[in-house]
């Protein structure tokens, strides 16, 4: 021991030995280790997910956009030149995944399968880090975030049985999109708007995810963009209003000849006016920045995006109280709630899932009576929950099951609200205080704290349950089978049985869909040299003896509209209907404009499309 030239006493080393320093590995891993745990628990959740998925054949709507992400990622068509999507594009999360587990997994219907569980885990991940959020209590450390992170995985850790497994898992409709929304929002919620450099970055960072997430699904607008312009702006708009009221005192006070009021601290959270505005601004000018690129990418020669027919949009007033009905057993459906469907033990588990529904609910309903005390992200969740809920209401496509894909950004909107809500609450340190009413609040939060820990365990039994079920092979896998056997290798057919058997044969066997009574191309999930007699061939047409949806082909019309074949084959419910010609030379040919073919075709008149010179290529690959 010596004294230091400052007066003060330290240790030195013996002679020979180096001074102990702190263990920077140790410290190293102890930063490393909550990282190892999140990625390993990310990898678990996506392995059980894809066991869950492959109990879900893959059907035409997720076939086309693997084959859209092959030709993007394997063929290096980036602007999908050629193709036409649905009335969503995907364009900017769910097709280049899909692409890049083909370019690694081969082009084969496991990609599928494989996408949805990497979305599906993501979605749980970042709904975990959102929940945790950047404005919890200090006092009570990483516990607050913990307990909220355990709150939103609680809701979604488990799919639920078949209904809802199709929805999450079945394809990425309207799903995955909850992926780009809550990192916007996760970068929204973690930058502290106290320097400007940092805020700039923020917004300019929020404005390019905010693109990104609208190109890729316009739900994006109603869920994200929407919520965070109308609660940025009020804030805004608040503190101006105050400022104005508080003006417009000074002035009438220094008239009358009393001195100012005293300045009061502001009881809104949100004390940064700029960051807010340029945040609304940003989320309003995204919407048309958005428009513009999607007109861009189709003038460049990319993509044709499917505008949403004016009639789905809105329905009558006389239908909403049936619209409301069905948003109801949607959202039991999304949550896993629907027990009505299902045996034991789905039956069970499906009331387990609605503490998970009641924990949303309560969530918004709490929030919303707090909402003066809420940050902005968690308003930003609450509206885009209240504006997913109207929507849905108010469209005509919300039907039993079949709108649930609609609504599904509800599901990790509504677990994140339940975690940034409940957490805190479910935080806080029992420590004990006089009063009955703190005895019997002390003995709720312990009782729910149990419940939940049980819920959480049968939510884990279930996701168990779920994904120990047998795979399940696509329904049109036998015609796949069967055509690749037979040598039929390009062909058409109705748009259920056309991209998913292409996918099913890795390419071998090509279908194109045909629509209006298979007389007229489908540009739909497809492109246009597909349907180009100087470029394709098709000799033969899947033909249904029975027609069980509207897009089926019947064999009656086939005949009809494109006479006498060659062969006639049978197959299962499908009759196959081989020419010795090409039979895109009698198909009339598609135009984006026309999704169906027009009213009075008949053999004589055929209607032709004029086709953009950057679309008209001789690349058939898929």
């Amino acid at each position: 021991m010596q004294e230091s030239p400052q007066g003060r006493l330290a240790v030195a080393a013996p002679s020979g030995e180096k001074p102990a320093r702190p263990d920077r590995w140790l410290a190293l891993a102890r930063r490393l280790l909550p990282v190892a745990v999140i990625a390993a628990v990310t990898f678990g959740l996506f392995w059980c997910y894809l066991l869950q998925s492959r109990t879900q054949g893959a059907d035409a709507d997720s076939s086309g956009q693997v084959l859209q992400g092959w030709d993007m990622v394997h063929n290096g068509n980036w602007l999908l030149s050629g193709w036409y999507v649905s009335d969503v594009s995907f364009y900017t999360f769910e097709v280049p995944v899909d692409g890049l587990v083909a370019a690694v997994y081969g082009l084969q219907a496991d990609v599928v399968h494989v996408a949805a569980a990497i979305e599906y885990a993501l979605l749980v991940l970042f709904a975990a880090l959102l929940a945790a959020g950047a404005a919890r209590d200090r006092r009570f450390g990483r516990r607050e975030g913990l307990i909220r992170a355990l709150v939103a995985v609680g809701v979604m850790v488990a799919p639920g049985n078949w209904q809802t497994s199709g929805v999450l898992l079945g394809a990425p409709d309207h799903t995955a999109i909850g992926v780009p929304v809550l990192i916007t929002l996760l970068v929204v919620d973690r930058v502290r708007p106290r320097r400007w450099l940092p805020a700039a970055g923020a917004v300019a960072l929020a404005a390019v995810l905010l693109v990104w997430a609208q190109l890729d699904d316009p739900v994006a607008t109603l869920s994200c963009a929407l919520p965070l312009a109308v609660v940025c702006g009020l804030s805004v708009a608040a503190l101006l209003i105050a400022a104005a009221g508080r003006l417009i005192v000074g002035w009438v006070r220094k008239r009358r000849g009393r001195p100012a009021a005293p300045a009061r601290p502001a009881r809104h959270r949100a004390q940064s006016p700029g960051y807010d505005a340029a945040l609304a601004i940003v989320a309003a000018a995204s919407f048309g920045v958005t428009q513009l690129l999607v007109r861009a990418i189709w003038h460049g020669g990319g993509f044709y995006l499917h505008a949403i027919p004016a009639g789905s949009q809105v329905s009558g007033w006389a239908s909403v109280p049936t619209q409301l009905r069905a948003l109801w057993e949607n959202m039991l459906i999304l949550f896993g709630a629907n027990f009505w469907v299902g045996s034991q033990p789905q039956t069970a588990f499906a009331y387990l899932h609605m503490v998970c529904a009641a924990v949303a609910v309560l969530s918004l309903l709490i929030a919303i009576g707090r909402w003066w005390w809420l940050d902005r992200v968690t308003r930003a969740l609450v509206v885009g929950v209240l504006v997913m809920l109207v929507a849905g209401a108010a469209s005509p496509l919300m039907i039993p099951l079949g709108g649930t894909h609609e609504v599904a950004i509800v599901l990790p909107l509504g677990a994140v609200l339940g975690g940034r809500v409940f957490g805190p609450w479910l935080a806080v340190r029992w420590q004990p205080r006089p009063g009955w009413l703190a005895r019997v609040l002390r003995a709720l939060r312990l009782v729910a704290v149990c419940a939940l820990g049980v819920v959480g365990l049968g939510l884990l039994s279930d996701l168990g349950y779920s994904a120990a079920q047998p795979t399940a092979a696509s329904k049109y896998a036998g015609l796949a089978d069967w055509l690749e056997a037979v040598g039929l290798t390009s062909g058409l057919s109705g748009y259920w049985e056309a991209n998913v058997t292409t996918l099913l044969t890795g390419g071998t066997v090509h279908l194109a869909p045909l629509t209006s009574q298979g007389r007229y191309g489908y540009l739909w999930e497809s492109k246009a040299a597909w349907f180009d007699p100087g470029v394709s061939y098709a000799n033969f047409i899947v033909t249904t003896t029975q027609q069980v949806s509207g897009s089926d082909v019947s064999l009656q019309q086939v005949l009809l509209w494109y006479t006498q074949p060659a062969a006639i084959y049978q197959f299962q419910q499908y009759s196959i209907v081989v020419y010795d010609r090409n039979l895109l030379q009698t198909v009339v040919q598609p135009i984006p404009s026309a999704l169906y073919a027009p009213q009075g075709l008949d053999g004589e008149g055929r209607t032709t499309g004029e086709v953009p010179p950057s679309n008209r290529t001789t690349d058939t690959s898929f």
